[in-house]
């Protein structure tokens, strides 16, 4: 079997772009016009202005990220014979050998659902992340879902029923069968 690399979803990234676009241009007409937005909830045109600045900022950075992933095809995981790589070009540490993979399951948190990446020695993994807070993000992982590694199929050119057919098809394959 030859490497399964996944990419970025584009089309998502693009339905990113316009839900950030339509909350930047909402959070100007908020800054612009607060004076008309104030009424029975917000008294103050200082907090609608405050909203809208806001709203400008958080989605002006959804606006970056969309045209980022848009313009880069981001490789987000590779399934070959020998394991499964999260985060291919953030991590180098993040290579799990099909050998230290107890299983995966699934996380739903509200509506939206996980991939939980069940290891042998979760400190092992902790300790060798040389990046503070990607090692602190991971022992957060530890303590409340019990593994360092969870995979979301959000931004993935493959859904959720998809990616988790993948990973127990070569699971099974590359380590109960080896």
């Amino acid at each position: 079997m030859e490497k399964i690399e996944i990419y970025s979803s584009k089309k998502k990234s693009l339905l990113l772009l316009i839900a950030s676009l339509i909350f930047v241009i909402g959070g100007i007409y908020m800054f612009m016009n607060a004076e008309n937005f104030t009424g029975y909830r917000a008294r103050s045109p200082f907090f609608i202005k405050t909203i809208g600045i806001t709203s400008v900022l958080f989605f002006g950075l959804g606006i970056y990220v969309s045209i980022r992933q848009i313009l880069a095809n981001q490789l987000i995981l590779i399934i070959d014979k020998k394991g499964v790589n999260v985060n291919p070009k953030k991590s180098q540490t993040e290579f799990i050998e099909w050998k230290n993979i107890n299983g995966f399951s699934e996380l739903k948190i509200q509506s939206q659902k996980f991939v939980i990446i069940d290891v042998d020695n979760s400190e092992y993994w902790i300790e060798k992340e040389e990046n503070g807070i990607r090692k602190k993000l991971m022992k957060f992982n530890v303590n409340n879902y019990g593994s360092p590694f969870n995979i979301s199929a959000n931004s993935m050119q493959m859904n959720y029923t998809e990616l988790m057919k993948t990973l127990n098809e070569n699971l099974n394959k590359y380590k109960y069968n080896a």
